[in-house]
């Protein structure tokens, strides 16, 4: 749905991929590894990953841009997800092109604004 919206980026589906119950840090490594030659971001609602202490370490070893869909966007019905990322896409795309180094995001479902949490390298 993503890639028409945004055809300059390569959008894939965490399932399509791993199997459910993946560890975080192994899919974590797996994906940094996609593509070297561009920065890889994760858009991802598990807010866990910024708490655990070895899946931060793994996202600052893989340098990678992360995107926070903030709990709000866990409980929303398909159709009202489906609108609601495709109109905050724009601005999740410009704030990681923006940013200079690694970075965490939070989008919140309700307002859809991107808000930036800090450098990955910070965790």
């Amino acid at each position: 749905m993503l890639s028409y919206v945004e055809p300059r980026h390569q959008v894939r589906a965490h399932l399509d991929y791993f199997k459910g119950g993946t560890p975080d840090t192994d899919w974590l490594r797996e994906v940094a590894s996609w593509n070297e030659d561009e920065t890889t971001v994760v858009v991802c609602g598990d807010s866990r990953i910024l708490k655990n202490k070895v899946e931060r370490q793994v996202l600052k070893e893989c340098e990678l841009m992360f995107v926070l869909l903030a709990p709000g966007w866990l409980h929303l019905k398909w159709p009202v997800y489906a609108w609601k990322i495709v109109k905050a896409w724009p601005d999740i795309v410009k704030n990681v092109e923006q940013a200079r180094y690694p970075m965490v995001f939070e989008v919140m479902a309700g307002t859809l604004t991107v808000n930036p949490r800090g450098r990955v390298s910070k965790l």
